[in-house]
Parts: C-alpha cells; structure tokens; sequence
C-alpha cells in the first residue's frame, strides 16, 4: 500500500492532475463497475489491456523447461461450467463449423496427469461468448468441465472460435479506442487446468491462421500457444465420427508442472 500511494502520488504530480480529470476518473471507475458481474468483468478487461494482466502471470508463473505456457484468464471465466463426459459435443448449439479438439495432458516428466479437471469456453462465429447472449435465457454453450482419466487424454467436440473484438458495450473499448485502437483479439479457446499435486494452469490456444495474433489487444499471445486448426472435408473424424460436412480438428498436449 505504501508503494502505491507513493506511485500515485508521483503520477498525480507529473502529469498535473487536475480536480476535472479526478472527477472524470472517478466517475469513470463508478461506471466500469456496472459492468460486472459474474461471467463479464470490466475491471479484467481494464487490467488485461493494460498489459498488468500478463505481467502478473509471468513474474507469478515461472515456466520450467516445457511447460506450457500461462495467459491471462480473461473475463468470461465462469465458476460451475456444465460438466460434460469426455469426447461430447460441448456446443450447446453455439453457431461455427464443428470442430474436434484432442491431445494428452503430461508433467514436466512426461507422465499423463490424470483426473486433471478442465475448464474450456471460447466464442461462436459471432465472436461472441456465452455471456454476452442473454445466459440466463439461452443457457450456456461453447463452455464446459471435463476430467480426464488415468490417462490424462483430453478430446471433445465444439465449434471453430473466430477474432473477435474487445466487449464494446463497456467503458474499456473507449479507452481502448483512444489510445493504441487495438481492440481485436485472435481466434482462440480458453483452458483452466486443475489437478492434485500440480500447479493450476490457465492458458489460451491461438489459431495460426487469425489475422490478429501480432496485434492481440491483451498481449496474451506466445508463439508455444500458437497451433494449427486444421481443415478438413467431409469425412472421417479422430473419433470416428462420420462427417457429412467440413470440420476442424486441433491436436494440443498441455505439460503442467507440479
């Protein structure tokens, strides 16, 4: 707290604070707070365009040689997703091109890590997460817990995620738009991690192919989190699911550390 009130201090007399820019800010911060709730926070969305989101995550997780890398967790993360059997369909209905995603989750030894409980939510083809379409009326979809076995293989069904731009119904975009303009964010899915003995791992899985991945508005882009979605026609899928249409699949191992 010392530390802070000094900071501020410091930044209120460099930049000559003046009493209608304290009111502005103030007001600002009353407003921002209208916009959370459980499932959107604005605040989050404040911190991760500011980059102290990152920050915080890489002086806070150290990565140990192949471990997979920890992001920003963002501010759709619900507590209590719908729990699914692995290898479902976890869509919910959410509108895109079906999409498979597989692999297998290790420690820095390679051992699979089993019971790891997963948490895994991203956007439909809209860009849009469940909570921004009415969740109390539409449920929840494109979000999901699953829990590996002894294993540790993970593998479900979804839809391919898209770009999408930062919430703009609230009060970051405008401070957004003001200041570098970034406002998009690469098509990815998000995952929370959790098992016994090891350290939780919240992280994102980027598509190689999205046209934002140097431009992520909250800096959560690493080049170990970049991976191939790959296209396919119809077909066979890695399940055996018979396809009559399109579709994509993602192979992705996670290493976690204990």
């Amino acid at each position: 707290m010392l530390s802070l009130i000094k900071h501020i201090h410091s930044f209120a007399k460099e930049v000559k604070l003046t009493s209608e820019e304290w009111h502005f800010a103030i007001q600002y911060l009353e407003e921002s707070g209208k916009w959370c709730m459980p499932g959107r926070s604005e605040f989050m969305i404040f911190s991760d365009a500011l980059g102290l989101s990152m920050l915080t995550v890489t002086q806070d997780y150290p990565k140990p040689a192949h471990a997979t890398e920890a992001t920003l967790v963002g501010p759709f993360l619900l507590e209590n997703a719908p729990k699914f059997a692995m290898g479902s369909d976890i869509s919910g209905g959410a509108a895109g091109t079906p999409m498979h995603a597989q692999g297998v989750i290790r420690d820095t030894e390679g051992q699979p890590v089993a019971h790891t409980v997963i948490d895994v939510w991203h956007s439909d083809d809209r860009g849009l997460y469940d909570v921004q379409d009415d969740l109390e009326k539409n449920g929840a979809w494109a979000r999901a817990e699953l829990t590996t076995d002894a294993d540790g293989r993970y593998h479900f069904w979804s839809v391919l995620p898209v770009d999408y731009p930062i919430p703009q119904d609230g009060t970051a975009i405008r401070m957004l738009r003001a200041t570098t303009n970034r406002t998009m964010r690469p098509a990815h899915l998000h995952f929370r991690l959790q098992a016994p003995g090891h350290r939780t791992l919240v992280t994102h899985i980027f598509d190689k192919n999205s046209e934002h991945l140097n431009s992520d508005a909250v800096f959560g882009v690493r080049p170990s989190l970049i991976a191939d979605f790959v296209h396919h026609d119809a077909g066979i899928a890695p399940d055996g699911k018979k396809m009559d249409s399109e579709f994509y699949t993602l192979d992705y191992d996670f290493v976690m550390t204990r």
